[in-house]
């Protein structure tokens, strides 16, 4: 018998994935979707030897302080036969313990379970089928700085917006923006100058002045084009999802040629909380008609990339501010390209994509 895995049931699973694979050097080894506990998620790592389970399940606000009564922690340890290991310890007796019969779990363990006289969970556990692998049916592309160039376009629309009220803004102001939602970033702006103007009409303004800059001079990136044509050429679904207005998605969708080009186009407007919140992923994944489980996000901002694992959906990282240090999020996407743009290749993102095809 050999320790298998330690599971820790958390409250916040991406933050405690990000915890121990930047502090400790763990590494995904996969993620768990249950079908039969509506609401579980579990991510493995692995250092060395060694196996981490996270798990985490709908709970209530309380969880963190009652997790020392509840003991919804525990141990799995590894044994050749889970059913004669049961069978053993049910012939013993064992007074002041619970012995619980052997089932199939949905990640590929045949298990069963002892707790202790003390109330200390053991897992007894045993590899039956490989882990859980989900096949992709869908990229999802965020927009400004993923696809097109847009980021100096946006910078010069702020600082247009903010030269009406007489205020500076440089490019090292923007640079706390990237990645997040219009109307977050025009929120922080009224808070931050006493605007009088309310977010939304900021937002209003700031697009106007945005798009009539735009749409002479936005660009694609031209690898992240050949790596669409190549995603859409292997018939999976797209879409993209984005801090834009709608209104500004459809006229640069139309300025570079791309209307059409996606099953959904969602704008973060349309959601309840724009990124590093996963709403803007989930409704992409729910209009596309794909579990999220089944999703790739390309992204370019840590907030994105951090709304993509609390998605549960898989991420390429091009970090749009790629001088290091890299904010950690990065770390833990599932293919980065560190050095951002320029060290982006379409066929090594569409590899990565392929390997989890499902089967023909």
């Amino acid at each position: 018998m050999r320790l298998e895995h330690v599971g820790i049931e958390v409250s916040d699973l991406y933050a405690m994935e990000l915890f121990y694979r930047t502090a400790l050097g763990f590494s995904l080894e996969y993620r768990y979707v249950s079908q039969n506990s509506p609401g579980l998620r579990s991510v493995f790592l692995r250092s060395g030897g060694f196996a981490l389970e996270l798990l985490e399940r709908p709970r209530d606000p309380g969880f963190l302080s009652a997790r020392a009564r509840a003991r919804p922690n525990h141990v799995a340890l590894s044994v050749e036969d889970v059913d004669a290991v049961h069978r053993r310890l049910l012939a013993l007796g064992l007074p002041g313990a619970l012995l619980r019969p052997p089932r199939d779990t949905g990640d590929g363990f045949r298990e069963a379970e002892l707790v202790d006289p003390e109330g200390n969970l053991l897992e007894l556990s045993q590899r039956v089928r490989p882990p859980p692998r989900y096949p992709v049916r869908a990229v999802i592309f965020d927009w400004d700085g993923t696809l097109i160039d847009s980021e100096p376009n946006y910078y010069l629309a702020d600082a247009k917006l903010l030269a009406r009220y007489g205020l500076p803004f440089t490019e090292e102001d923007k640079r706390r923006y990237i990645g997040g939602s219009n109307i977050d970033e025009m929120t922080d702006f009224k808070r931050r100058f006493a605007l009088e103007e309310s977010p939304q009409e900021l937002a209003a303004l700031k697009n106007r002045l945005y798009l009539e800059i735009a749409e002479s001079s936005t660009r694609l990136f031209p690898e992240m084009k050949r790596f669409l044509d190549g995603v859409r050429a292997r018939g999976l679904k797209v879409a993209v999802a984005s801090g834009s207005a709608p209104a500004v998605l459809g006229r640069l969708l139309a300025a570079v040629g791309l209307t059409g080009a996606f099953g959904a186009v969602v704008s973060a407007d349309e959601v309840l909380l724009g990124k590093p919140a996963p709403d803007v992923f989930l409704e992409a994944a729910r209009r596309l008609g794909v579990a999220p489980e089944e999703c790739v996000v390309v992204e370019d901002a840590r907030y994105g990339v951090e709304a993509a694992l609390r998605a549960f959906m898989r991420c390429i990282a091009v970090p749009y501010l790629s001088d290091p240090p890299l904010d950690p999020a990065f770390g833990v996407a599932d293919l980065l390209f560190a050095g951002g743009m320029s060290t982006f290749e379409a066929d090594r993102a569409l590899a990565f994509v392929e390997s989890a095809l499902p089967p023909a």
